[in-house]
């Protein structure tokens, strides 16, 4: 059984080390959170991009046809799969950073994807287009986010007119 060891113990107190990172990330101003969130989603979906395209390579060669590597499987895989998981990993990672920081609401994902599809878009545009498919798991990612962030606001009853 292991135990985890914190970096700070007393007999009333107890600092783990996510703990700190949080702490010391929510303690940021709000300034330098943001960027810094958006940087860190950036890279997390890249990885997150780059992981599910070799996932995706390696079902095809295991599943699909065995050894048969061709031009049209690349393509899929560089135009559709990668940009969609992108789109998706980026809009959850930052909504999630941002939401770790500080309360937010729908703004926050509707950012994080129309930054995204711009950029998908504005990279597939030299190469005539991708159409709306790799679109889609971002703007799933998207409405999901908004749904989990909305704000907890519900209309007193003294404020409401009735007929």
């Amino acid at each position: 059984m292991t135990s985890v060891i914190p970096l700070f113990s007393c007999s009333r107190c107890y600092i783990s080390l996510s703990m700190s990172i949080r702490s010391a990330y929510r303690s940021t101003p709000g300034y330098l959170a943001v960027p810094l969130a958006l940087l860190t989603s950036a890279v997390a979906a890249l990885a997150i991009a780059t992981l599910g395209t070799f996932a995706k390579l390696f079902f095809l060669e295991k599943f699909h046809r065995p050894g048969a590597g061709d031009l049209g499987e690349t393509i899929l895989l560089v135009f559709f799969v990668t940009p969609s998981i992108a789109i998706l990993g980026f809009v959850i990672c930052f909504s999630i950073l941002v939401n770790w920081h500080h309360s937010t609401s729908w703004r926050s994902p509707t950012f994080a994807f129309a930054l995204g599809a711009v950029l998908v878009w504005v990279w597939a545009h030299d190469f005539g287009g991708i159409g709306i498919a790799p679109f889609v798991p971002g703007a799933v990612a998207w409405l999901a986010t908004c749904w989990f962030l909305r704000r907890r606001s519900g209309a007193h009853s003294d404020h409401v007119l009735q007929a």
